[in-house]
C-alpha cells in the first residue's frame, strides 16, 4: 500500500512540492527505518474515472479514519503518522505519475450484509472519490480540488446513518493526541461485527461512530445516487 521509494524529481536540490487545500485534510504515512529521508503515503488503486489506473493518495477529512486504516494495515502506533496533507511532500508520487498527482477523498468503507468487505490482501474496501491534480515544474504548490458534492455526500452519509452529531464527535477526536486516537481505533477494530470473504461484492457503506463505539451500515444505493460509484 506504500509503493513509492525515493526517486529523483529532477528539481533543484532542496526543492519540494507542497499541497494546498481549502479545508483540513490528512494523509496516512508509514514511517521508514531510521536514516531514511522519505516516508510512504497510503495510496488507493483507482479503477474508474479520470484517475483510472493510478495509485491515488488517500485524503481523510477526519484523522481518526486514517488511524482506522493504519490498524487495518497492522501498523503499531510508532510505525505511522497521520499528518496534515500540507506537511507531506508528494514528489515521489508525482514522479511515478509523469507530473500528475492522483488523489482520492476517503468517504467510508464497503460492507456486505453488516460485515466489513475486505480484499485479498486483507485490507478493507475503501469508498472514495478520485481526481488528478496537474503539477507545474515552475510552481512549488499543488492545489487540490475537493468538490462540494463530495463534501455534501460525506455529510449526508452520516445523517443517513442517524449520526447527526458526527461533526462534534470528529472535533473531539481531533483534540486527542495520536496515541489516544490510536487506542480509539483499536476499540473500533474490536467492535467490527464481522468481515466478508475476500472479493465479496459490497451492498452497504460502513461508518464507525466513536461516540457510541458502534459500526453503522447504510445501503450502497445511497452512495450510487451521490457519486459515480466507488473508485
Amino acid at each position: 500500500m506504500y509503493p513509492y521509494p525515493p526517486q529523483s524529481m529532477g528539481f533543484p536540490a532542496g526543492r519540494r512540492h507542497t499541497v494546498l487545500a481549502a479545508l483540513p485534510l490528512h494523509v496516512l504515512v508509514r514511517l521508514q527505518p531510521s536514516g531514511s529521508s522519505t516516508a510512504r503515503v497510503l495510496c488507493e488503486p483507482v479503477k474508474a474515472g479520470p484517475a483510472a489506473g493510478a495509485q491515488a493518495m488517500v485524503l481523510y477529512l477526519s484523522p481518526f479514519d486514517a488511524h482506522l486504516d493504519a490498524l487495518w494495515l497492522g501498523l503499531a502506533v510508532e510505525d505511522y503518522q497521520v499528518l496534515p496533507v500540507a506537511s507531506f511532500s508528494p514528489d515521489e508520487l508525482v514522479a511515478r505519475h509523469q507530473g500528475h498527482l492522483p488523489y482520492c477523498l476517503h468517504l467510508a468503507w464497503g460492507a456486505h450484509d453488516g460485515r466489513i468487505a475486505v480484499r485479498a490482501q486483507g485490507d478493507p474496501v475503501r469508498l472514495s472519490s478520485a481526481r488528478v491534480a496537474q503539477v507545474s515544474a515552475s510552481i512549488d504548490s499543488i492545489p487540490l480540488d475537493i468538490g462540494l458534492a463530495d463534501l455534501e455526500c460525506h455529510a449526508r452519509l452520516w445523517e443517513c446513518a442517524g449520526l447527526y452529531a458526527h461533526a462534534e464527535t470528529a472535533a473531539r477526536l481531533e483534540q486527542l493526541n495520536p496515541q489516544q486516537r490510536h487506542r480509539h481505533a483499536e476499540w473500533a477494530m474490536e467492535r467490527i461485527p464481522g468481515r466478508t470473504e475476500p472479493g465479496r461484492e459490497i451492498n452497504q457503506i460502513a461508518l464507525y461512530d466513536a461516540e457510541s463505539a458502534q459500526w453503522h451500515f447504510v445501503a450502497l444505493d445511497f452512495l450510487a445516487e451521490m457519486v459515480a460509484g466507488p473508485r
